[in-house]
């Protein structure tokens, strides 16, 4: 009897540790392992060290394995469509990689040599180095990952010459049900727009503890472009936060500016019926 009762506890314990382990793999679709692609090249005009040169520095996260292929595939067809271009989405991730990166040295060349070639023989002097270099760098990250969401992080730098380099961040959140990019009409329900505006207009207002909008124009807000929704936005626990990159509604010199929204602060406009939010918000 003894035996049978240490038996009989043994198989409860698997049984239990076994759905402790589904439960836990059910809270993240396709249980995805993440890995990352790192690449840091420079290649000179006319392959001639005394020449400007061109630099570029990846880092690429991608999903490595799944439980599920095709989302796996789907999911890096989608990432590497948004940070090495369409060109380059169905190739294998180091693949697309080093064809991005082959393709950024031939265009530089291309483009760069012959304009270099028609300055020096009107000049008769060695171009200004500073015009002739550039430089693209990439970072990505896995930003949120929880049961049917991963929000995904893209920063891109790029110098072309000039007095300074661009740089802009996009997100791109992905519902693992579908396989497509979540955009505000998922989120949102209603003619939803107008609201959607004074919502961040307002939040804006009082993080930069501007009192009006006049006041928050004086700033350098909403003078480069109309402050509306973006579609460039990261779903969070708490909320979604909207990203405007350099020049979008502000000049270069404030930087990329934030709004984060509360789900709470959404509420009249939230779609809760859509399960990201419901899982989102802890339903």
């Amino acid at each position: 009897m003894k035996l049978q009762f240490v038996s009989a506890c043994s198989i409860m314990l698997v049984i239990s540790l076994a759905f402790g382990a589904c439960r836990q793999e059910s809270k993240l679709a396709g249980n995805l392992k993440f890995d990352n692609i790192t690449l840091e090249e420079s290649q000179h005009l006319f392959a001639d060290e005394s020449k400007p040169h061109a630099e570029v520095k990846v880092d690429f996260s991608y999903v490595k394995e799944s439980t599920d292929e095709k989302m796996k595939d789907s999911i890096n067809h989608m990432l590497q469509a948004l940070v090495l271009g369409e060109k380059f989405s169905t190739q294998t991730p180091p693949e697309a990689v080093r064809a991005f990166t082959d393709n950024y040295f031939a265009i530089y060349r291309h483009d760069l040599e012959p304009m270099y070639r028609e300055e020096m023989a009107s000049s008769h002097e060695e171009p200004s180095e500073v015009w002739y270099s550039y430089e693209r760098e990439t970072e990505t990250k896995v930003e949120y990952y929880d049961k049917h969401l991963l929000t995904y992080r893209f920063y891109m730098e790029e110098f072309t010459g000039g007095a300074h380099p661009v740089y802009f961040t996009y997100f791109q959140n992905i519902d693992l049900r579908t396989l497509k990019q979540i955009e505000l009409n998922d989120l949102l329900v209603g003619e939803y727009d107008e609201e959607l505006t004074e919502m961040i207009i307002a939040q804006l207002m009082e993080d930069t503890g501007a009192e009006t909008m006049d006041e928050l124009e004086e700033m350098g807000y909403g003078t480069t472009a109309d402050i509306i929704p973006t579609e460039n936005f990261k779903l969070t626990p708490g909320g979604i936060s909207f990203l405007y990159n350099i020049y979008e509604i502000a000049p270069y010199v404030l930087g990329p500016v934030e709004v984060d929204l509360s789900f709470e602060k959404l509420d009249p406009i939230l779609n809760t019926e859509y399960m990201i939010v419901k899982e989102l918000k802890g339903r």
